[in-house]
């Protein structure tokens, strides 16, 4: 059942901030509004009971950041726990480089939050907002496609040779 209310009002709401930064918003309010898991249900409860570390999420929720740019560092945040954004620890060696920041010494994802979303809080708005949205540092993309490419262009290579030394020269 939809509300006339709130969507008269959502629809505010964008007219005046824009969609990208509400969207950001509400994603935001969705992730601090999930119940937290209990200790010993679940992968990541597991590996955050076993290391005392917090995930990328948690770490923002508690980080100081400018209120404009926390959507986009919370989304960044999110893609990085599904790891939809700098998913290998290559990726994060790679994502730093580019960025000049000080790689982490251990070779773990987890280790590389606090250095990671530091810089992200201290970047510009509009170039954390054009990472969030970006496909990015995303991991590699979908290869099926390309593979079934190539397949199809080798069979259609070999078809067009075993043609040309059959037919007789003329």
């Amino acid at each position: 059942m939809k509300s006339r209310p709130l969507a008269q009002e959502l629809r505010l709401l964008v007219d005046r901030h824009g969609f990208k930064a509400v969207n950001l918003e509400l994603r935001t309010l969705k992730v601090e509004q999930e119940p937290t898991r209990q200790p010993g249900r679940g992968k990541q409860a597991k590996a955050r009971q076993r290391n005392g570390r917090a995930n990328a999420i948690e770490y923002v929720q508690k980080l100081d950041v400018d209120a404009d740019k926390r959507p986009a560092v919370m989304a960044l945040a999110e893609r990085f726990e599904a790891k939809r954004f700098l998913p290998s620890c290559a990726d994060i060696r790679n994502f730093c480089a580019i960025y000049d920041i000080e790689p982490p010494a251990s070779k773990s994802r987890a280790a590389a939050i606090p250095r990671l979303f530091k810089y992200f809080a201290a970047m510009d708005t509009k170039d954390v907002e054009r990472l969030s949205v970006d496909k990015a540092y995303s991991g590699p993309s979908e290869l099926g496609p390309l593979a079934e490419a190539i397949r199809r262009h080798g069979r259609a290579a070999r078809n067009l040779s075993t043609k040309s030394a059959h037919t007789p020269a003329g």
